[in-house]
């Protein structure tokens, strides 16, 4: 039960064992009770949560455009009002002040109908003005207007400009001075310039005041929809802040938008053509690279050994040839002048030095190093020459078990649509936690306030005393939720936006962690399940008689049965390390700044960064060798473990030339497959189907560039077939393959080490491939010899 607790009492028997129990259950119990907590999680998310914070946008108050938000001890009804808009473009001119942009939710953005004039000033409809929602109006304006009718706008009302007439307010700023001086600057505003309209007794001399202010962008209580004819002094600043900018790059600018017009015309065509051109990647790269794959383990299947000789005699042919060359073009070689005076030719002009001697020199020093090259390769092949006909050997009977059981080939289907089903449920659940949070102000300090605009633009004042520079957040100890957000929503320097709080990011820590653990379980389960049938094959010696009925069918009940507490905590191992690498990487993040002023710092990160990432590789390494003895012995995971690195470290020339020509004829495998894909694209694209205009306008493809490259780049997909949303995710093709291959000889290695170096077990060209033979045994009831492609074959079932 317990991780490395306990001797197994199936550790001495041979071959696959059958009778097993179940193993690190402990881990198995952690795991789901991970899982409940998962769900917990995603219970809080949908409690705390509004998934329509990802649909529509939040004002500057924090309420939500497009719903009913409560406020207070009410509500703001903004159902109908789904859109965001800033009241005071001038905000919008200067990242820092961006995010304090005030902004309201309204039903339709503004058109040209509510555009103000230039040439007709002051504006005086209301549909040219918007103003905050009239709950929260400013200069305390809320509950003192009245429409025509006498009634009060509606709290959620943001045209009300002229409503302002009506203001009851006293006009303590309102002077005969102020407004002369703000009409002598604008014209058409000198109808504000009469004094009686600052007089005590006049009535709606706040309002006219009110709605004078107005017409500045920026001063409110409302704003207009477009800027108004500003004073000279402002225009001209404006006009030429805008021309010494255009004037510095408009050259640039020209040679830049004719080469994005052109950019974007041929990549609308491209697109234009891999749409036309579907068919073509689905049955060039798609049904091909399904197609192609199953040929090549084929052609693997019976001519691994000629493709593997023949691949290890290119590489030491060419190196000899480039050796050579080498030499030639150094001189050293009798027949080099013809080749010599090409290079002095083509170093003429080196002044105060022989071209050709300094030529010959790096030449010289390349050949020595190619020299020692090929020679290196070329003892580790006369060294390696029996050791590589095992890794043929085990390429071979890894073929043979896949052709044994094709089966195995659609297996990874299942965990590829849990893994989906798992992505799927974390980015649902992810989403709808990002958008909980509760209400919180976001204060500006006095340090960023008086940051410039782009664009200097001159102080406009009808004498209001200009607005104080940020002093940081008030003190809210005494002060609601609610009081904050009003002061906040009120204030120049702050934005309010849903945060988490301690609780939710410790919440989304357990959701992402789930993420990475639930992804590796499941490659855990499909590696072990895999490793199991194909073990099953080897362990009866090649022979299907000897293997169940079923035998994926057969492993994945053992798996499930008995050994989903191994995969718990091999996964649990994987994951936490690849948790801390993402830590590392979010740490990177946040200490640009200090690496970019220390050079230690960065080396220091580089350096911890690598050793996570070579961690992660070894990790990995070591769980695959711990599922595949877990899927032979049954032991638990550490049992497991420490039995495969064993057997790797005894068997370390074995296993490297096994991966090393296993790798290459794989990845031959891909580039033919994806070649093959390319060549049947291309095919199809040269039907008249595709590059006849006439005939057939609506398929006909500008350019069979793009979907012969997607056709060729689906099919090595398909036939890598690695989704990387994890570390390492499931394959369909040849990963299987490399599955196969890596069970094949760790169970040769586990076979021959538990009989002194002989194995017994082996099918029939793995015995002929280390010169053994097949022992003999005692007839068997249900054995007989012969048949299935390997020697000592069994009748019937272990």
């Amino acid at each position: 039960m317990a991780c490395c607790g306990g001797r197994d009492s199936e550790e001495d028997k041979e071959g696959l064992v059958e009778e097993r129990r179940c193993r690190d259950v402990l881990f198995l119990l952690v795991f789901g009770a991970y899982l409940v907590g998962m769900f917990v999680v995603a219970g809080i998310a949908f409690k705390e949560g509004d998934p329509r914070r990802l649909v529509y946008a939040l004002d500057s108050r924090g309420l939500l455009c497009g719903t009913n938000n409560t406020y207070r001890d009410g509500s703001v009804d903004l159902t109908d009002r789904p859109n965001l808009y800033y009241l005071n473009a001038l905000d919008l001119l200067d990242p820092v002040t961006l995010p304090y942009a005030k902004s309201v939710c309204v039903a339709d953005c503004p058109s040209d109908f509510h555009r103000c004039s230039i040439g007709a000033l002051p504006c005086t409809l209301t549909e040219q003005y918007r103003c905050p929602y009239y709950r929260f109006a400013e200069a305390g304006l809320y509950g003192r207007l009245a429409n025509a009718t006498g009634a009060q706008p509606a709290d959620a009302d943001t045209a009300y400009y002229a409503e302002l007439a009506s203001a009851a307010l006293p006009a303590a700023e309102c002077n005969a001075t102020v407004l002369a001086a703000a009409a002598a600057k604008v014209p058409g505003l000198s109808a504000f310039a009469d004094p009686s309209i600052c007089s005590a007794a006049a009535a709606g001399a706040a309002g006219a005041y009110l709605r004078a202010n107005s017409q500045f962008p920026g001063k409110g209580p409302c704003y207009p929809v477009c800027f108004p004819r500003f004073p000279e002094e402002l225009t001209g600043a404006v006009v030429s802040a805008l021309n010494a900018t255009a004037g510095a790059a408009s050259g640039a600018a020209g040679a830049l938008a004719s080469e994005a017009s052109g950019a974007r015309a041929l990549f609308s065509n491209y697109i234009a053509d891999i749409s036309k051109g579907i068919l073509i990647v689905v049955i060039g790269g798609l049904a091909a690279g399904v197609v192609l794959s199953l040929v090549w383990m084929l052609v693997l299947r019976y001519f691994a050994g000629v493709m593997a000789w023949a691949t290890i005699a290119i590489v030491n042919a060419g190196l000899v040839a480039c050796t050579l060359y080498a030499y030639h073009l150094a001189g050293k070689l009798s027949n080099a002048g013809s080749w010599g005076a090409a290079v002095e030719a083509q170093f003429q002009g080196y002044a105060g030095q022989d071209p050709s001697l300094v030529s010959r020199q790096n030449w010289a020093y390349i050949a020595y190093g190619l020299t020692g090259l090929t020679g290196a390769v070329a003892l580790f092949t006369l060294v390696m020459m029996r050791r590589v006909a095992v890794a043929v050997a085990c390429i071979k009977v890894a073929s043979q078990a896949v052709a044994a059981m094709p089966s195995v080939l659609l297996f990874p289907l299942l965990p590829f649509v849990l893994e989906v089903g798992l992505i799927v449920y974390w980015v649902a659940v992810a989403a709808v936690l990002y958008s909980a949070g509760v209400p919180t102000a976001h204060w500006r300090d006095a340090a960023n306030s008086t940051a410039a605009t782009p664009l200097q633009l001159p102080a406009l004042s009808l004498g209001l005393a200009p607005a104080p520079a940020a002093a940081g957040p008030p003190d809210t100890s005494n002060m609601t939720t609610w009081d904050v957000i009003d002061a906040c929503a009120s204030a120049p320097d702050c934005y309010v936006t849903y945060d988490w709080n301690r609780r939710l990011m410790y919440a989304f820590i357990v959701h992402l962690f789930g993420l990475l653990w639930g992804g590796q379980f499941i490659v855990g389960l499909s590696g072990v399940t895999v490793a199991g049938a194909v073990a099953s094959y080897y362990w009866a010696r090649g022979g299907a008689e000897g293997m169940p009925r079923f035998p994926v069918v057969r492993a994945l009940r053992r798996t499930v049965a008995y050994h989903l507490g191994s995969i718990a905590l091999g996964s649990f191992v994987i994951a936490v390390v690849q948790f801390v690498r993402l830590l590392l990487d979010y740490a990177d993040k946040k200490t640009r700044r200090l690496q970019a002023e220390s050079k230690i710092a960065s080396w220091a990160m580089c350096i911890v960064k690598t050793l996570a990432w070579l961690l992660e590789k070894i990790v990995a390494f070591i769980n695959r060798n711990a599922y595949i003895m877990v899927a032979v012995k049954g032991k638990g995971y550490c049992a497991s473990a420490a039995r495969g690195v064993q057997l790797v470290v005894a068997n370390a020339l074995r296993l490297a030339t096994v991966n090393i020509v296993g790798d290459a004829l794989l990845f031959l495998g891909k580039l033919a497959v994806a070649a093959c894909c390319g060549v049947v694209a291309f095919g199809m694209a040269n039907l008249p189907y595709y590059n006849d205009p006439e005939g057939h306008p609506s398929t006909y493809l500008s350019s069979a560039i793009l979907p012969i490259a997607v056709a060729a780049v689906t099919g090595f997909v398909v036939a890598q077939a690695r989704a990387r949303a994890f570390s390492r995710s499931l394959s369909i093709f040849f990963s299987v393959y490399e599955l196969a291959i890596d069970t094949v000889l760790l169970s040769f290695c586990e076979d021959a080490e538990s009989h002194g170096g002989h194995p017994r077990h082996a099918p029939l060209l793995l015995m002929e491939a280390v010169g053994e033979r097949p022992p003999r045994e005692e007839p068997v009831e249900g054995f007989e010899g012969g048949g299935g492609g390997g020697g000592g074959q069994r009748k019937g079932r272990r």
